[in-house]
């Protein structure tokens, strides 16, 4: 059966995510969900965790080097997680995953329950602050965690984005979360990435 990440290696601006894996999500979501997850991913209100980001972590996800090991049930049910793990976002809120799952549940129409229960948890462990140690949600976790390996311009980058999401927020109540998050995130990347970790909250705290 054919790799079904094959088309990523389209040129990056040109790919549509929705388009390219159609016949792999309408096995197990409705035609209903199909048709609004673009919508959904593309909400003014998302400014990094928008379709980049979706493409990103799914490229990120066939990088890993454990990803030849899989079969194509393991590799879909990674695509689904993918595809839902941010289906909704609102920065406002708190249970974003929760809501994703609950969304992904609502729209599941296919008979494997064993799928829709890996799929759930993989969605899950998204919003943890740790390594885990199971293969499949490794490969989602890191790739979810892959911009802090972006060095410290691009962890920059995505900083400036991440604010604009949060922007209804006070510079006093955007920087004490702000710090809280990324300091939670010291010691799970490395020393290299724990520096300019450090680096960017000490720019946090500067311009915020």
């Amino acid at each position: 059966m054919m790799n079904i990440f094959k088309k990523f290696k389209i040129i990056f601006k040109k790919l549509n995510p929705f388009k390219t894996f159609a016949n792999v999500l309408k096995n197990y979501i409705s035609e209903k969900c199909l048709s609004e997850l673009p919508y959904r991913w593309t909400e003014k209100t998302r400014v990094y965790h928008n379709v980049g980001h979706l493409i990103q972590i799914i490229q990120d996800v066939e990088k890993n080097v454990w990803f030849k090991e899989l079969g194509i049930y393991e590799k879909q049910a990674l695509l689904l997680a993918c595809f839902f793990h941010d289906a909704i976002y609102d920065p406002h809120k708190k249970n974003n995953e929760d809501q994703s799952i609950e969304y992904f549940k609502a729209s599941y129409i296919s008979k494997d329950s064993k799928m829709l229960n890996v799929v759930c948890d993989l969605i899950e462990i998204t919003k943890h602050r740790k390594r885990p140690i199971n293969k499949l949600k490794r490969i989602l976790w890191d790739a979810d965690n892959m911009k802090f390996k972006t060095g410290y311009q691009g962890l920059l980058n995505i900083e400036k984005l991440i604010q604009k999401e949060y922007h209804f927020l006070s510079k006093d109540e955007y920087k004490k979360k702000r710090i809280e998050f990324l300091e939670s995130n010291i010691g799970l990347f490395g020393t290299s990435v724990d520096k300019d970790i450090q680096k960017l909250i000490e720019y946090v705290k500067k311009y915020y």
